[in-house]
């Protein structure tokens, strides 16, 4: 059963739950250097809304994106794990946000989201 993922403050972290559960019961094995690597792609995001680097943050989505299609492609566990999660579908909604301070709380969400999963993937045991 897919999870729908609505990416709203009151339940992102449930729904990154929900993406850890529904995924321990598929037929991929993902290991925690994986879904990591999909994290430490979002730190240098995260530290620029935080310092408030930037008025436009979209280099760095653009990156975190190309690394998930790129770690997507290398594995099939991730690439089931990127597409179930909607990590894509949320940063192109986050890319077309043009208040930049919804954009900055966006990305700091998304942030939380991808470290929820982490969380989660090694609460509920992972393959390593």
């Amino acid at each position: 059963m897919a999870v729908k993922i609505t990416f709203r403050k009151e339940n992102y972290v449930d729904e990154a739950e929900a993406v850890i559960k529904d995924f321990k019961h598929g037929k991929y094995e993902l290991t925690t250097s994986q879904i990591r690597n999909l994290l430490i792609s979002t730190i240098p995001l995260y530290y620029a809304v935080r310092t408030r680097r930037s008025d436009s943050y979209d280099d760095l989505i653009a990156a975190v994106r190309i690394n998930a299609v790129y770690q997507s492609g290398r594995n099939q566990a991730v690439k089931e794990l990127v597409t179930s999660s909607g990590i894509l579908d949320i940063l192109d909604m986050i890319n077309f946000e043009d208040d930049l301070k919804n954009k900055s709380e966006k990305i700091l969400r998304f942030c939380k989201y991808m470290e929820a999963m982490v969380a989660y993937f090694e609460f509920y045991g992972d393959k390593d």
